[in-house]
């Protein structure tokens, strides 16, 4: 076949829908592009360069996108426990063999790039408990279900907060709630689980480190401490505020320019777009994750089986929850956690991951040959099984 054709047929797979994907995620990479473009670094940053750095992860995502959406998603099932024990040795690892950078020990240094496993071990975690609710009756017909489905979860969760990462801890916690109500877990059971956490709220706050404790506070009085732990929440509504209606560009962003707004290129960089284009480029941004969510919730209430539509629930989880927490800590409606903007904060591990997540998805889209999976017959989004 000449590579002419080769390109037609791969094209012709392509369903309509996917068009929205690549428009979302299109649009979300140029904009962390062009924003971390203008955040100004040196000339020669050489892989110091953070525009270098995630365009090298781009690609690499792109590669990852390719590989997984061309990969029928089935294929991971009897590979599931195997990602989950793979993501365990990884967090341990990192614990022990991983660099710390601002009191945090997240990563392995790979020449000057840097590998975070907690990215991965969110995958790790949709695809094991994708099967878990496919397979087990127990999970859907009995609360000891729904908490053997936690039990999968919480060592990763206790791995993650060693690092420490809050965050991403707490998003392992919303992808399992999540998911166990996308399979049809009774909204009685689901509600058990806060429940025994609000319960115990007084020996976890006792338990979190104490700038956990200082991001919460700050929270709900960013006065608490302005030039500590509530410096960058006043900073960033000041530039979101300053922003205007169509933004201030990107040589008048007196609050990106002149570095008022500190952890630009992670946390805040929501914040950054919304000094530099304003409310318009602020609700643009939102739209192509808006795109990005609507391709995998279409994906997911398409899908053949169970485990591919909890597949694809799972990945949309993540953008949910990152977007929505990401979002609400640059305007100081939700405490300050780390969870970085999904495509658009600097973070190679995140682009690749997600990028990967995004193929898994679009197999799940795809792949329409009959399925050897033993599954049960698959209620409809948030329905109940009892």
């Amino acid at each position: 076949m000449t590579p002419a054709r080769r390109l037609a047929a791969l094209a012709a797979r392509f369903e309509r829908r996917d068009a929205v994907l690549f428009v979302g995620v299109g649009g979300l990479i140029a904009a962390s592009l062009v924003a971390l473009a203008f955040l100004g670094e040196p000339i020669n940053a050489g892989l110091g360069s953070q525009v270098l750095r995630q365009s090298i992860f781009v690609a690499l995502g792109g590669a990852a996108y390719l590989a997984m959406s061309r990969l029928s998603y089935r294929f991971w099932w009897p590979l599931a426990w195997s990602t989950y024990v793979l993501a365990i040795i990884l967090l341990l690892g990192v614990l022990f063999f991983g660099v710390e950078r601002g009191g945090s020990q997240r990563w392995f240094l790979v020449w000057e790039l840097q590998f975070q496993p907690s990215e991965f071990a969110k995958l790790a975690l949709i695809l094991t408990l994708a099967r878990f609710y496919t397979r087990s009756k127990l999970a859907l017909t009995s609360i000891w279900g729904h908490l053997l489905a936690g039990a999968i979860t919480l060592p990763l969760v206790a791995l993650i907060l060693r690092q420490p990462d809050f965050g991403s801890a707490m998003l392992m916690l919303g992808i399992w709630q999540g998911m166990a109500l996308a399979a049809g877990v009774a909204w009685r059971r689901l509600v058990i689980p806060p429940l025994i956490t609000i319960a115990l709220s007084p020996l976890i706050w006792l338990a979190l480190r104490p700038y956990m404790r200082e991001r919460i506070l700050s929270f709900f009085d960013p006065g608490f401490d302005p030039l500590g732990s509530g410096y960058n929440v006043l900073q960033a509504r000041i530039a979101i505020g300053s922003g205007g209606l169509w933004g201030r560009g990107f040589s008048e962003s007196s609050q990106t320019v002149l570095e008022f707004l500190r952890v630009r290129e992670t946390d805040f960089i929501f914040a950054v777009i919304a000094e530099q284009a304003g409310l318009i480029g602020a609700t643009v941004l939102l739209a192509m994750f808006g795109l990005v969510i609507l391709y995998c919730l279409l994906a997911s209430l398409s899908a053949q089986d169970s485990f591919g539509g909890l597949i694809a629930t799972g990945v949309m989880l993540i953008f949910v929850f990152q977007v929505v927490i990401n979002v609400g800590m640059n305007a100081g409606v939700v405490p300050v956690t780390g969870l970085t903007l999904p495509l658009v904060s600097a973070g190679g591990s995140s682009v690749l991951a997600l990028l990967a997540g995004l193929g898994l998805v679009t197999s799940v889209s795809h792949y329409r040959e009959p399925t050897y999976i033993q599954t049960r017959p698959r209620p409809a989004m948030g329905g109940v099984v009892d």
